[in-house]
């Protein structure tokens, strides 16, 4: 399925060592000379130069490394509350009705991470194995994702830029990209690049940002600059007082009538509690009872540390989907962001 990302020229295999029948350390040598390794049984396409997208790349590598970020594996599994919130903003009834949905299908989860968002089906006892599943992220979070994933039959996985995808046009009947599309340099440009890998007919799932009210949007960008310079662990320490504040402001159970639409803030009229109303309007302080300390500060690690997350409109992504031949099928618009179902023409 791999191909040189850089000319799409196909690989000749030079092994170097084996475990068993698998493959953990090799060469891919492309018909133009270009070499990528094959290490730990997966091959790494590493060929960004670009400042933002490597620190990007290696915030979240740090991320799904750290032991707070699997709340989601607790959620009940296929049946739980996560598994039932994803399937739904994509239009299914459960995971069940998502893998007869893709079964049997070529299936690409773009930006898997550490494998969270195909979790649920790929360990349900509804999933059959029948197509391949190929897990490709940018940082080295695609080795925490064979963790999880590795043991289902017919997983693959790729260390790969999402702008600058190793495989041959039309490769996917299916891609899930979820919140990943704009963390790249570019949002319109890795839609383009999703849809330059599925088949005709095929179709490309996925969650972005959406722009918030005005002073949040501030406020998002001034503490993402804050957060630039400092070193993964000093960002993740510096989220503990943001969430502390958050739980506080969440545990007062506050309310507050908002008499009239407010324009120029972009908030709008209605019986709000307080700690979300700061949290869409005015800075994200993200607090979920659910979840431990640490596992909420990894979600607001999540939003503030990237320095590529990118916020857009929803005729922004409708011209963009058109633009790459995609028609949408169902979009989902969320305060946070656009789900969205398109199908290659």
């Amino acid at each position: 399925m791999l191909v040189d990302p850089v000319d799409l020229s196909p690989f000749q295999l030079e092994v170097v060592a084996r475990a068993g029948e698998e493959i953990v350390d090799a060469t891919l040598r492309s018909a133009s000379g270009r070499t990528y390794a094959v290490d730990r049984g997966i091959p790494r396409f590493m060929t960004t130069q670009d400042e933002g997208q490597l620190q990007t790349m290696h915030s979240f590598g740090y991320k799904w490394r750290n032991e707070s970020s699997y709340a989601w594996a607790r959620q009940g599994g296929d049946g739980g509350a996560y598994a039932a919130w994803l399937s739904e903003k994509y239009g299914f009834d459960s995971a069940a009705a998502w893998c007869r949905h893709f079964a049997g299908k070529r299936f690409l989860d773009l930006g898997c991470g550490a494998g969270m968002a195909s979790y649920f089906w790929l360990t349900s006892s509804h999933w059959e194995p029948k197509g391949p599943w190929v897990g490709v992220d940018i940082s080295e979070a695609v080795d925490v994702a064979r963790e999880q994933l590795g043991r289902v039959p017919n997983t693959h996985f790729v260390q790969a830029d999402a702008l600058n995808l190793p495989f041959s046009s039309g490769t996917f009947d299916a891609i899930l990209s979820e919140g990943v599309l704009h963390h790249t340099p570019s949002t319109r440009m890795a839609i383009e690049s999703a849809a330059r890998v599925l088949a005709g007919g095929g179709e490309l799932h996925f969650y972005v940002y959406r722009r918030k009210a005005p002073a949040r949007e501030y406020m998002d960008d001034h503490v993402r600059e804050r957060l630039r310079d400092l070193s993964d662990d000093e960002a993740w320490d510096a989220m503990r007082s943001l969430t502390l504040l958050a739980r506080n402001l969440a545990r007062l159970k506050a309310e507050v009538t908002v008499e009239e639409d407010v324009p120029l803030l972009g908030i709008k009229a209605g019986t709000q509690d307080v700690q979300r109303l700061i949290y869409w309007n005015f800075a994200k302080l993200y607090w979920n009872e659910a979840f431990d300390f640490e596992e909420n500060v990894h979600v607001n690690f999540d939003w503030y540390r990237p320095v590529y997350a990118h916020r857009q409109s929803a005729e922004e992504v409708q011209a963009w989907c058109r633009d790459a031949g995609l028609e949408i099928v169902r979009m989902h618009e969320q305060e946070s962001g656009y789900t969205v179902r398109a199908v290659k023409k």
